[in-house]
């Protein structure tokens, strides 16, 4: 399960994803009409933005983006580091980058920083933990085309007690001269996955002949014949296969 809090109870909660992202035109073929394709389009949270952001071109090498407007929010909650000491609220940038020779918090050579001048960091202002073996993956949104990609992170969230909000990394499009973040786009995929051993083994030929023969089997029972081909192996299982899909839910508790 995926625990949050928010940094600010105004800001936005992770959001379940949705099915289709953009608006298919006229025709048939689209592939947001492909069951598994929107099958993965809804699987797992989105991160959202929660305001409007621009990053815009410089000419500088040393630092190639700027952002406008660079936002400061502090929580609605007080933290002091010692019982006897007077709380302060915490305060969060919303967007920043990497710096050209940075030290903290870690640091960056130049070549290195020439391979990565056109990351962003954006905040969600949620603070994240899952339960014991569950991690938590950080993928761009599936199949969107935008100026800007999520790179992606798998977290150790259920032993690591990060003591401050979340970020994602974002990449911009270096060709763009300006991208736009509107508040509430999703500007990111995550997704809760159990920290365990994965398999992968050839099927031996018995089993990959019974396999097949179920294949063929349930080919014979659920498919039709194709409206458009002329020979009557062409069959058509779509209708079918959306039917028979079991999609997984992913609910955010009040």
């Amino acid at each position: 399960m995926l625990h949050f809090y928010k940094l600010r109870q105004d800001l936005l909660d992770p959001a379940p994803a949705q099915d289709v992202y953009r608006k298919p035109g006229k025709g048939k073929g689209w592939p947001e009409e492909c069951p598994p394709i929107r099958a993965a389009n809804s699987f797992g949270f989105d991160l959202l933005a929660n305001f409007d952001v621009s990053f815009i071109r410089t000419k500088s090498s040393d630092q190639p983006w700027r952002v406008e407007p660079d936002t400061i929010i502090e929580s609605d909650f007080d933290f002091s580091p010692h019982d006897d000491s007077e709380g302060k609220p915490l305060t969060q940038q919303y967007a920043w980058f990497w710096e050209k020779s940075q030290k903290l918090p870690h640091p960056i050579s130049d070549n290195v920083y020439d391979e990565i001048k056109h990351q962003v960091k954006i905040s969600t202002f949620l603070f994240f933990k899952t339960d014991p073996n569950e991690l938590l993956l950080f993928q761009p949104i599936p199949n969107l085309v935008t100026p800007y990609k999520a790179v992606s992170a798998l977290v150790d969230s259920d032993w690591y007690p990060a003591s401050y909000p979340w970020h994602v990394v974002i990449e911009l499009d270096p060709s763009e001269k300006r991208i736009d973040i509107k508040k509430g786009t999703p500007l990111c995929r995550l997704m809760i996955v159990k920290r365990d051993t994965y398999f992968a083994r050839q099927m031996t030929p018995d089993a990959f002949s019974e396999f097949f023969d179920r294949g063929q089997g349930w080919l014979a029972r659920h498919g039709r014949p194709h409206e458009h081909a002329d020979a009557p192996h062409h069959l058509d299982i779509t209708r079918t296969y959306h039917r028979q899909q079991i999609r997984s839910s992913f609910v955010v508790i009040d």
